[in-house]
């Protein structure tokens, strides 16, 4: 494997993160993005080892053992997440995950997933979500995203995610529903959000429109159990030596 997964061990390698982080969503190398959730949450770095170790992937999980840390997690600012108070097992909460612009590896995922794995066995989670961003704040851009999303992966009602953030988009307004590029919907896909849809995830029926990060996100929820086997099988035989 060409990349190199670490736990963040101290306060630099967390600055380090929070740098990336800002550098990507905020497009400034001064600005250190960095939030109370940090203190809560064990952070990743990956390093691309055949270029000199530079840093390609950051991302921060935040492990929930009881409901009442719920509102606690970065999602909740966005979300009303009652409904999730429904899952007595531990969930785990997946954020500020970004890539490196310039790196379009799948492997760099894969190197990811095969992490959260780990943790997911380890902690016996039943269930992940967090906020999936699209980059920018144009609704039209990703029209035909957002009508694949209606179409096929809104969340069970038994889940269902109610509007609280100030500025929204519902996918209730979304016309001709049937008329969309599906070809151009995958591709606009945020790859993230790709890889949980194919492990059998789901989205809240509306995005987020966050103007301080200059980006769009749905809230995105998976059930452990519905990851197909082929799948799971396939990110356990990932090696991350």
């Amino acid at each position: 494997m060409s990349y190199v997964l670490k736990t963040a061990e101290n306060t630099n390698d967390i600055k380090l993160s929070q740098l990336f982080r800002s550098k990507i969503f905020r497009k400034s190398k001064s600005i250190c993005d960095n939030d109370e959730l940090d203190q809560r949450c064990i952070h990743y770095l990956i390093f691309d080892k055949f270029n000199s170790y530079k840093l390609v992937c950051v991302f921060r999980v935040y492990l929930i053992h009881n409901t009442n840390q719920l509102c606690n997690s970065y999602s909740h600012k966005f979300y009303k997440l009652n409904n999730l108070k429904k899952i007595q097992d531990p969930m785990l909460e997946l954020g500020r995950f970004c890539v490196d612009p310039n790196y379009r590896d799948p492997k760099i995922i894969m190197t990811a997933w095969s992490a959260i794995r780990k943790l997911v066995e380890k902690n016996k989670i039943k269930f992940l979500f967090g906020c999936s961003s699209f980059i920018g704040t144009s609704i039209d851009r990703y029209l035909d995203c957002f009508k694949f999303l209606k179409t096929k992966y809104i969340a069970p009602k038994k889940y269902n995610l109610y509007v609280k953030a100030p500025k929204v988009f519902e996918f209730d307004n979304l016309i001709n529903l049937n008329n969309f590029c599906l070809k151009k919907a995958k591709k606009n896909l945020p790859p993230l959000l790709s890889f949980y849809l194919n492990l059998g995830g789901w989205v809240s029926d509306h995005v987020v429109i966050d103007y301080d990060l200059g980006t769009m996100h749905v809230f995105t929820g998976l059930e452990v159990k519905e990851i197909p086997e082929k799948r799971l099988n396939f990110l356990k035989k990932i090696n991350l030596n």
